[in-house]
């Protein structure tokens, strides 16, 4: 686990530009399979910095800044939020056929992951930045 934390920037560092790389490529292939790809490599940055985040969190050599608290919260609405709704599609539970109301908010949810995703990607990677000047700081 000490190595994973060591190495968190450079590995976060990775995923994002493969995730870029992967980005450039689906827009010059131009092929269906491409998406799948692209989804997949989101959730598993999404996954990566927010075990590594909760890690950091519940660590008590690392300092609870306002920032790494905004990024728990946010970060837990979206994961909570995304597993329910993944609950809902395993029962058949039509999220939007219930009272308007509720597909609304239902409707604004999504939209709010849609933009806390990249923005909360963005910070993580800060934060282990941070993180990472923090320790080198420590050290010397």
């Amino acid at each position: 686990m000490k190595t994973l934390l060591t190495y968190d920037l450079r590995i976060q560092q990775t995923l994002i530009l493969l995730f870029i790389a992967s980005i450039l490529t689906a827009l010059l292939l131009k092929q269906e399979y491409m998406m799948v790809v692209l989804i997949v490599e989101f959730f598993l940055i999404a996954f990566f910095q927010y075990v590594l985040n909760t890690i950091k969190f519940c660590n008590v050599r690392y300092i609870k800044t306002a920032s790494r608290k905004i990024y728990i919260v946010a970060s837990t609405y979206v994961v909570i939020g995304f597993l329910i709704w993944i609950l809902m599609c395993m029962l058949s539970l039509p999220p939007l056929d219930l009272d308007e109301t509720i597909g609304n908010i239902f409707g604004y949810t999504v939209i709010s992951w849609t933009v806390l995703s990249p923005v909360l990607i963005l910070q993580s990677l800060s934060i282990s930045f941070s993180d990472n000047e923090d320790t080198k700081k420590y050290n010397t």
